[in-house]
């Protein structure tokens, strides 16, 4: 087994390697396959450093020199450190997903649109209410008469 001092320099590494993998814009920002690949490795980082962060503490409790106050305020600052890019990658992957989500309704407007009447075909007549003028046919009033005559029976 590793001790304290160096799983702490190996988590120091990782957390750099975190740093500088959700800072690549074109790895994050690119298409959806790529972006949810490279989280995945972001995740399997995070996984690794929660794995020495358990062998950290391990190490350090065993080591006699360590003060227990000082190992757990290590522990703490690196689980903070690893929360803060568990809730990056959580915002990267709710970005790809929009993402995502929005080409595919894109593209499914692409189709609705070709599926859709084309653009010369007229639209329904429309007809009009008497009481803001112009004519009215029976019939076509929401309680399938005049409205004038609903008003009237009512």
């Amino acid at each position: 087994m590793a001790s304290a001092s160096e799983l702490d320099g190996q988590l120091k590494a990782i957390y750099a390697q975190l740093e500088s993998g959700m800072k690549e814009q074109e790895a994050m920002s690119g298409d959806a396959p790529k972006a949810t690949a490279h989280l995945k490795a972001m995740t399997n980082k995070m996984a690794e450093s929660k794995r020495l962060i358990k062998e950290f503490e391990k190490a350090a409790l065993e080591d006699a020199s360590m003060d227990p106050s000082a190992t757990a305020a290590r522990k703490k600052d690196m689980v903070v450190q690893l929360n803060r890019f568990v809730n990056m990658k959580k915002a990267a992957a709710a970005v790809i997903a929009a993402k995502a989500a929005a080409k595919a309704e894109k593209a499914q407007g692409k189709a609705a649109a070709t599926d859709a009447a084309p653009a010369h075909a007229t639209a329904p007549p429309v007809s009009r209410n008497p009481l803001f003028g112009g004519s009215f046919k029976a019939g076509a009033g929401a309680a399938g008469g005049s409205s004038a005559a609903a008003a009237a029976a009512g």
